[in-house]
């Protein structure tokens, strides 16, 4: 549709018609604060209102042609917005269909990590070597030294601060992993633990899935 009227001119009506609060009190009943523009852009947003406005704006013009290119020009822009909400509407959904598949992606990468905890720092102790002799110990698990993609220790964290810091350990093989995973049961009543590596997301359902269960008991 052409716009057939100044852009500066309906933009002086719609401030006109917004700060005369007779019309406004009689359309809506209210007792708006003009001056803030907040209120009067969500007003603009309300199908309701404004067509209660164009009505009423309508009222005080005479002038016939003077009022289809008012009305030409306002629905020009009206479609425009609708349009424009819709785009950003549909935007937002393929976000959070793409933040989806990213955290899928994340996770499947860590199908053969492992996070080990409470084993001691050594200084200058190379973690593979750690990992496998804590194995051995503490699992009657026996791997070779490439059985190992690699491992380091994690970062420090408000709930690791004064505990060792966890290992995470990612495995050549999804079989060793889950050999080591399934037997995490023998160090039950001991300082150590052996968890899934985890993406933020999940840790978070699991943070709430845990303090419901915990509510409940």
């Amino acid at each position: 549709m052409k716009r057939t009227m100044d852009e500066k001119k309906v933009k002086s009506l719609m401030k006109n018609i917004l700060t005369n609060s007779d019309v406004l009190q009689e359309s809506l009943n209210i007792t708006l604060p003009y001056q803030s523009t907040e209120i009067a852009d969500q007003l603009t947003k309300n199908d309701v209102f404004i067509q209660t406005v164009v009505s009423k704006l309508y009222e005080h013009i005479a002038d016939e042609k003077f009022k289809q290119e008012l009305h030409d020009a306002l629905l020009f822009e009206f479609l425009q917005i609708r349009k424009l909400e819709k785009q950003i509407k549909q935007n937002e959904e393929k976000m959070k269909h793409l933040d989806s598949k990213l955290e899928e992606l994340e996770q499947y990468s860590r199908r053969n990590c492992l996070l080990i905890h409470g084993i001691p720092h050594i200084k200058g102790k190379d973690t593979d070597k750690v990992v496998l002799n804590f194995l051995k110990k503490k699992l009657d698990i026996e791997l070779e030294d490439d059985s190992i993609d690699r491992s380091h220790r994690l970062k420090s964290t408000a709930t690791t601060k004064n505990k060792p810091k966890p290992i995470i350990v990612k495995f050549v093989t999804h079989n060793d992993k889950d050999w080591v995973y399934y037997n995490k049961k023998k160090l039950k009543n001991q300082e150590y633990l052996i968890t899934e590596s985890l993406t933020s997301v999940r840790l978070q359902c699991m943070k709430k899935l845990k303090e419901e269960y915990l509510a409940k008991k």
